[in-house]
């Protein structure tokens, strides 16, 4: 009876600890599996780091083989000017090229890079207007018998041309200066026909910017109208010339009206003396104020 007391014992003692035993192996599985799972989402998700390092690496290194192109590449070598406006190195040669043709009293204006270009624009615009001008003008130099003053009667057409028209760049402003013999017969404000040509050329500028103004400005000389002459005076002359200029470019060469402004500054801001005829035959003028992006302009400085 002993004996088999002891038995059942014995053999409940190994059926419990056998229990025991199968918990702990299942709790030990079940953590490593835990383990397994973490240990995978962690490699998973150190492969993607590194595929994405990868990925970031390889376009830094593109970039930085566009930039080594660039900077290899002569004529698109880029520089920055003081106001920021990217200049090519190809711009840079012509500007050069372009002031070989430049006078030297002009050229020594330029103190830096912005002013070269400046000079460079303005130059070759005005070379484009008066290259216009001596194909088509046909000016009339008659002495001034009627309201200002007498114009330089050894004044030949191909002078008018050279000299009756400058060019002043000063970014973003453009000012463009006409001597009134180019563009009016003397006493009158009707816009001479071989001057249309000059006005054609300037119109298609302004409407290349088509959110740009223009300040077209009448300028006198101090001589007084003649009496009983249809023009009040000064202030209404050079108004009228203005106005003249303004609806040839609205009304014939289609520039939006809203961008034209017509003004008057009679004789009160004189470039020259009035006491001499040359100098009111260079007071006498017209003066068109652009403001563009000169950018555009830039396709001007020719080889």
């Amino acid at each position: 009876m002993k004996k088999v007391t002891y038995l059942l014992a014995l053999s409940s003692l190994i059926l419990m600890s056998s229990c025991v035993s199968k918990k702990k192996l299942s709790q030990a599985e079940n953590k490593l599996m835990s383990t397994e799972s973490e240990l995978s989402k962690a490699r998973n998700e150190a492969r993607e780091c590194g595929e994405e390092s990868e990925d970031l690496k390889a376009t830094v290194a593109a970039y930085n083989q566009k930039i080594n192109n660039l900077q290899q590449e002569s004529k698109n070598k880029i520089a920055f000017g003081e106001d920021g406006n990217i200049i090519t190195e190809k711009s840079k040669q012509k500007m050069r090229n372009t002031f070989q043709n430049i006078s030297p009293e002009r050229a020594k204006a330029a103190t830096s890079l912005k002013d070269s270009m400046n000079i460079a624009i303005a130059y070759n615009i005005e070379q484009k207007m008066k290259s216009t001008f001596a194909n088509n003008a046909n000016v009339d130099v008659s002495t001034d018998e009627n309201a200002e003053g007498a114009v330089a009667a050894e004044n030949t057409q191909n002078q008018s041309s050279m000299e009756g028209l400058s060019v002043d760049v000063s970014h973003p402003v453009v000012k463009i200066t006409i001597n009134n013999s180019i563009l009016f017969k003397s006493g009158s404000s009707w816009v001479n026909a071989s001057a249309h040509p000059l006005i054609s050329q300037l119109a298609e500028l302004i409407k290349s910017e088509p959110n740009m103004e223009v300040l077209v400005e009448g300028h006198a000389d101090a001589q007084k109208i003649v009496p009983d002459s249809y023009l009040e005076d000064n202030w209404v002359l050079a108004s009228k010339r203005a106005i003249a200029v303004v609806r040839l470019m609205e009304g014939k060469f289609e520039v939006d009206g809203a961008q034209l402004i017509a003004s008057s500054r009679s004789f009160h801001k004189p470039v020259a003396d009035n006491e001499t005829a040359e100098g009111r035959a260079k007071n006498r003028r017209t003066t068109i104020t652009l403001m563009p992006n000169v950018e555009k302009f830039m396709a001007l400085i020719e080889d």
